[in-house]
């Protein structure tokens, strides 16, 4: 009965560390398309390349970035066509059949 209850425990902490790792994605942006701006944050909308590599090869993956979606840099907001040549982590919004990006934060430029 133990042995059953702890590998049930272990499992589920298993899956929950795959789930999150697979709600945010890494790499480079290497192009931005921007379909809206207001200037403020989380005012633009539109989509980004980000080469990334996955099981070892290199993959291209695009990303969409839809209103609201809050992007930093540091401390700072940063906009969508900024973020070109920036490595940058995502987090994926888990809602969402596609890529769609839930929040972006870019390595402060240096």
């Amino acid at each position: 009965m133990f042995a059953r209850i702890a590998l049930a425990v272990t499992l589920a902490l298993t899956l929950a560390q795959a789930a999150s790792a697979q709600d945010k994605i890494e790499g480079k942006v290497i192009s931005t398309t921007l379909t809206h701006c207001d200037f403020k944050p989380g005012g633009c909308a539109g989509h980004l390349v980000l080469d990334t590599t996955q099981a070892g090869k290199a993959a291209q993956v695009t990303v969409q970035v839809p209103l609201g979606t809050m992007i930093k840099r540091g401390k700072e907001t940063a906009y969508l066509p900024s973020l070109n040549g920036s490595a940058v982590v995502i987090v994926l919004d888990p809602s969402k059949a596609d890529k769609t990006a839930k929040s972006i934060e870019a390595q402060p430029s240096r």
